[in-house]
């Protein structure tokens, strides 16, 4: 590293409004460190805590080796991914209201403060030489902090408010959605349920969350894809070479003879993922080449289940026997808004 690396690194701010205000954004406190101004762009640059990359490197480590010895589990390899799924500054944001008026962000750039990010550190020691205050954030380790620069849509000749003005600031939000562990076993027959209320603790929302499973059928997913493509004409929707893909990988979730579980179920406050023990149990297998995926998606059915709600359906892409009389699921994950 020399002057020259230090200096591509710096921001230039022609014109800035220093801030230090700390706010809550898609539930993640973070300091609006400034609003800045670079030739006829304007910037708003923000900072919040972070993961701890170390514990995070160690974690993944540890599922890599298990891999690469073929004892992982696929329910291991899901509950280690949502460690990789936090949500970051840029992802519930899309622009800002002042006074009124509503800025959209056109792109946006961040990251963590790692030791090899330059930009990120020498953003800090700008602000700070600017007396910027850093609030929650001043006793933190750079290691365990993040930033996020973003950047209003158009071109500026001046920054459009004033310091006073900006004590109406707010973010516009986009809704947040995020995994979160359940890890709740069950064991029903097939066929109509009871609609027994089911409950488990949300940390994320600090909130108990129900839901009922209403039915379990069994579904001829191959059988019933090949129909609908017959019917879609697919020569003309999508090219030959993907149909192949999508049919190979229909026969190995659904092999001819075998049967999908799918699971009606009601809930207003999250999506639930459903797998079956056998399907958890199974080691992960090193893939080698390119691999294509599908993701056949249970929506909402536009029909209200025995509690008054919407009922949702969970394909499980699993195999099963068209003669299996009950089941023993786990809901493993779920997907809430925050």
């Amino acid at each position: 590293m020399n002057i020259q690396d230090i200096r591509s690194c710096m921001h230039s701010f022609e014109e800035a409004i220093f801030l230090g205000e700390e706010i809550e954004i898609a539930g993640i406190l973070a300091l609006v460190a400034g609003i800045c101004r670079e030739g006829k762009k304007i910037k708003i640059y923000l900072f919040s805590e972070a993961e701890d990359a170390r514990e995070s490197q160690k974690s993944r480590i540890k599922v890599e080796k298990k891999r690469q010895r073929g004892t992982l589990t696929k329910r291991e390899e899901m509950l280690a991914q949502l460690n990789e799924e936090k949500a970051s500054l840029m992802d519930g944001i899309r622009g800002i209201t002042v006074n009124g008026t509503t800025y959209e962000f056109c792109c946006g750039s961040g990251g963590r403060l790692e030791d090899y990010n330059l930009e990120g550190r020498l953003l800090v020691y700008q602000f700070l030489s600017s007396q910027v205050p850093f609030g929650f954030l001043e006793d933190q380790d750079f290691s365990r902090m993040q930033y996020a620069v973003m950047e209003l849509e158009g071109d500026y000749g001046k920054i459009p408010f004033s310091r006073k003005e900006l004590e109406n600031l707010a973010f516009v939000q986009a809704p947040l959605y995020c995994h979160v562990p359940v890890k709740q076993k069950i064991k029903l027959p097939l066929g109509a349920q009871p609609g027994k209320v089911r409950k488990f603790f949300c940390e994320e929302l600090n909130r108990e969350i129900h839901y009922s499973v209403n039915a379990i059928s069994l579904v001829d997913t191959l059988e019933e894809s090949k129909k609908k493509y017959r019917e879609m004409d697919s020569g003309h929707i999508i090219p030959k070479e993907e149909e192949e893909l999508l049919l190979n990988y229909l026969q190995e979730i659904c092999p001819p003879g075998m049967r999908n579980l799918q699971i009606e179920y009601e809930c207003e406050e999250a999506g639930l993922e459903f797998y079956t023990r056998e399907q958890l149990q199974e080691k992960v297998k090193i893939q080698e080449g390119a691999a294509a995926t599908f993701f056949l998606v249970g929506e909402a059915m536009k029909k209200e289940g025995v509690h008054g709600k919407t009922l949702h359906a969970c394909l499980i892409q699993y195999p099963v026997d068209p003669d299996i009389q009950e089941v023993e699921l786990e809901l493993l994950r779920a997907v809430v808004k925050k």
